[in-house]
């Protein structure tokens, strides 16, 4: 059944400013070294580990079977809302003034604050989607990053070049058009999130990864 589907993820064209803005011409995804900073994300990092005691575990085994963006992906992972300093770096002007300069679109956060999500276990990792109708761009901070050498646990792996196809057919030839990447600790990826297919690589024993999530909503003509 999925190999004669006619769904597409993308049915309608992209706006012109967001088709022609510079992450979309990266492919819809990448990753700045100098944003926030480090004394911002050094705070992040302190916050994230106060944050800690009201974490909660998600997991699911299997993802459903949304084709576009959203659902309920396979996931193994500890989260927690963040609190004043991650608020203070998502609602300053200038972050919303950095986003929109390279998505060529006004952009607004879409909450209060983000969450930070720890990859603490063997095996956590985050399945194949699209975020949800609220996140339209995604900005995810590596605030620590424990790592074998040579180990593919906590590589993003994203699609540029299938924007417009169903999860189902990525799923079906995952290997097909794949790009990885390590985020480092200090760094932010940043992607427009409803449109690129991404996950994260499962954890091997003994690797720990801590990041911001933002999401915002882009305002495009």
């Amino acid at each position: 059944m999925h190999g004669t589907s006619t769904i597409t993820a993308n049915p309608r064209p992209l706006p012109c400013d967001i088709r022609d803005s510079p992450l979309m011409r990266n492919g819809g995804c990448a990753i700045f070294d100098y944003f926030p900073g480090a004394n911002i994300c050094t705070r992040l990092l302190k916050e994230s580990r106060l944050c800690l005691h009201g974490a909660v575990a998600s997991a699911i085994a299997t993802s459903d079977g949304e084709e576009v963006r959203g659902g309920n992906p396979a996931r193994r992972f500890i989260s927690a809302g963040g609190a004043s300093e991650q608020a203070a770096f998502y609602r300053n002007p200038d972050t919303a003034h950095f986003l929109t300069k390279i998505c060529n679109a006004p952009v607004r956060p879409t909450g209060k604050s983000g969450t930070y999500t720890y990859y603490a276990r063997p095996g956590d990792h985050l399945a194949l989607h699209r975020d949800i109708e609220m996140c339209d761009i995604t900005v995810v901070t590596c605030l620590l990053d424990r790592h074998r050498d040579g180990s593919t646990g906590g590589l993003t792996c994203f699609y540029p070049e299938r924007q417009h196809e169903p999860l189902s057919h990525i799923r079906a030839t995952p290997d097909a058009g794949a790009m990885s990447f390590r985020l480092p600790a200090g760094s932010t990826m940043v992607m427009f999130g409803g449109l690129v297919p991404h996950l994260i690589e499962p954890l091997a024993p003994g690797e720990l990864r801590i990041v911001s999530i933002l999401c915002f909503r882009v305002q495009a003509n």
